[in-house]
């Protein structure tokens, strides 16, 4: 009998040391974890207060006074194709390292008699930029100059696309989702990697919006934060396609229901479109996001939307005002220089 009490004995202490493990190992964990979460706000402030300074000192943000000496050639211009490049490159190695296709397409209102000095020099090099990348690029600006602006926009109220616009773009689109519709990646994520959401809205979200224009109009989300209305199932079952671009692609001052991307779903049942468009991105933000979120989606085909005034938005003034990463931006020496000629004369 004493020897049954002290093997019960021997057993509650067994029972006691792991449990008190355990509760030490959930401890140091909820510690770690807390400690982590502490550094990342005080990063973020830290971040906030820089980023104001900046923004007192170098509040302008750049406009197509930047060609005004010596066109495409101006330093200032050159130095932002160069960056444009340099980011484009880095997302198409990073796409292609996960085996999808990487795909750029140029779509922007701004063309024929509204073409701007900026969109004039911005897509020759870009397709340019495209071509010496080996990325396949499609340039929808002739298409859409020959359009009727007051038919596919929603002008004189707003640039952006209207419902015929909408339809006008996802028939320009599904030629190039038809071509790669046999496209396959190669890189899946188990389920604890997945971050909680692949775009940039927030999770299971659903608000009406007007822009400050009285244009109101429904965003809704999905719970990973695509604007969509419905929940991307793993493992996959379908052939992803990934849209990540501006406004262009996002289609402010419309509902869900009569964007591009929710009509080429619609045509396309055999396939998962997802939108992971943000308004007033550009290949910086796009970039960024990809590597934190939008990869984890296991995109088979990624397209990204771009225009010509991308290259200029990545001027540091404007990274400060825009960027979502909510980073500093520094300017470089010709940037400054340019700053300084232009706005502090």
């Amino acid at each position: 009998m004493k020897k049954c009490l002290l093997s019960f004995a021997a057993c509650i202490s067994l029972l006691t040391m792991g449990c008190g493990n355990s509760a030490s190992e959930n401890t140091a964990e909820a510690v770690a974890q807390k400690q982590q979460t502490n550094a990342l706000l005080a990063e973020s402030k830290k971040n906030a207060s820089e980023i104001e300074k900046l923004n007192e000192q170098y509040h302008e943000v750049p406009d197509e006074r930047m060609l005004n000496n010596g066109g495409q050639n101006s330093p200032v211009y050159k130095e932002l194709q160069q960056r444009y490049k340099t980011q484009l490159g880095a997302m198409k190695q990073s796409v292609e390292a996960t085996g999808a296709k990487f795909v750029v397409v140029i779509i922007t209102p701004e063309v024929g008699k509204n073409i701007s000095a900026l969109t004039r020099y911005g897509h020759p090099f870009i397709k340019q930029a495209c071509t010496d990348l080996g990325v396949d690029v499609y340039d929808l600006s002739p298409v859409i100059a020959a359009q009727d602006a007051r038919v596919i926009t929603q002008v004189p109220r707003d640039g952006h696309w209207s419902k015929k616009g909408a339809e006008f773009l996802a028939n320009q689109l599904d030629p190039i989702l038809v071509k790669y519709a046999g496209h396959k990646s190669t890189k899946t994520y188990a389920d604890a990697e997945r971050p909680e959401t692949f775009g940039d809205l927030a999770p299971s979200y659903e608000e009406i919006l007007d822009g400050g224009k009285d244009m109101p109009y429904k965003v809704t989300s999905n719970a990973q934060g695509l604007r969509m209305d419905h929940d991307i199932k793993f493992p996959k079952a379908k052939q992803h396609i990934l849209f990540l671009g501006g406004s262009q692609f996002f289609s402010p001052f419309l509902d869900n229901e009569f964007i591009a991307t929710t009509l080429l779903q619609k045509k396309h049942p055999e396939m998962e479109i997802m939108n992971a468009a943000m308004i007033a991105g550009c290949t910086d933000d796009f970039l960024s996001q990809w590597e934190e979120k939008a990869k984890y989606s296991e995109p088979d085909v990624v397209i990204v939307q771009t225009n010509g005034t991308d290259i200029t938005d990545l001027f540091f003034t404007n990274r400060n005002h825009m960027a979502r990463t909510k980073k500093p931006y520094y300017p470089s020496p010709v940037e400054e220089k340019y700053f300084l000629e232009t706005y502090r004369k």
